[in-house]
């Protein structure tokens, strides 16, 4: 389901979540205080703004009050990230998320509003995007550095075939971990169940091996495809030319 998302604080963190709410298809609303971090990602959201975030009437302007999900991303300006904090509890915001580099000031960040709280040593900003934009399994999930899960809908080719006939640990090398039918799901499904028309895949494979298969099937966009093959290897100054 499309949210709108507001990120707040766009440094090396921030601009990678936005970027990838973004390329996920969100409505994007971000906020820096800093032009050159503006500049950088005003193309590639829905829309950008240059202002002080401790200001709540400069984000109403903006239309972070129309946000389903807020992220405050601000560096070490611990005073600026309260306010900012408080101001999009007081705008109605329905879930806060903000980023703390001590423990002591995550605390305080949730006594104040935040819903939850993140620390860039332990979250990139490519898999909190993919987290806030989930469904019922994780669209994608970092499971090792080499390996994701990705859910699908089966694709048209393979309805009716089993997983047997399908053979995609050795065609495509990836496997499927469950498959989610109606209301129930099949976790570590026999290789003569067969693909229905509304199934849904739950796969686990390499990252480049998923990413291949998407592709091939037209799950997925290849510039989208080859965008997050960048921002889950860490290249973030090298994502920017995937965005066109």
């Amino acid at each position: 389901m499309k949210k709108t998302f507001g990120v707040i604080g766009l440094g090396r963190f921030g601009s990678s979540l936005a970027l990838t709410l973004s390329r996920l298809g969100q409505t994007v609303i971000a906020a820096d205080m800093e032009e050159p971090d503006v500049q950088r990602i005003k193309d590639y959201v829905t829309y950008v703004a240059q202002l002080d975030a401790t200001d709540i009437e400069a984000l109403k302007e903006a239309g972070f009050k129309n946000c389903d999900i807020a992220i405050v991303a601000i560096g070490e300006d611990v005073e600026s990230s309260f306010l900012a904090t408080t101001n999009l509890k007081d705008l109605g915001i329905k879930y806060i998320v903000a980023k703390a580099q001590t423990e002591q000031q995550g605390k305080v960040l949730a006594k104040i509003g935040a819903d939850r709280i993140i620390y860039p040593e332990h979250d990139s900003g490519v898999r909190l995007a993919n987290q806030l934009t989930q469904s019922d399994i994780l669209e994608f999930i970092e499971v090792s550095p080499d390996y994701i899960v990705k859910e699908i809908k089966v694709p048209h080719e393979f309805i009716g075939k089993s997983l047997r006939e399908l053979q995609l640990p050795n065609k495509f090398r990836v496997l499927v971990l469950a498959i989610k039918r109606g209301a129930s799901t099949h976790i570590i499904p026999h290789v003569d169940e067969r693909a229905g028309i509304n199934d849904i895949f739950v796969i686990v494979g390499k990252r480049e091996d998923v990413l291949l298969f998407l592709r091939r099937f037209k799950l997925i966009a290849s510039d989208h495809a080859n965008f997050l093959a960048h921002l889950v290897h860490g290249i973030f100054p090298k994502a920017k030319k995937h965005l066109k």
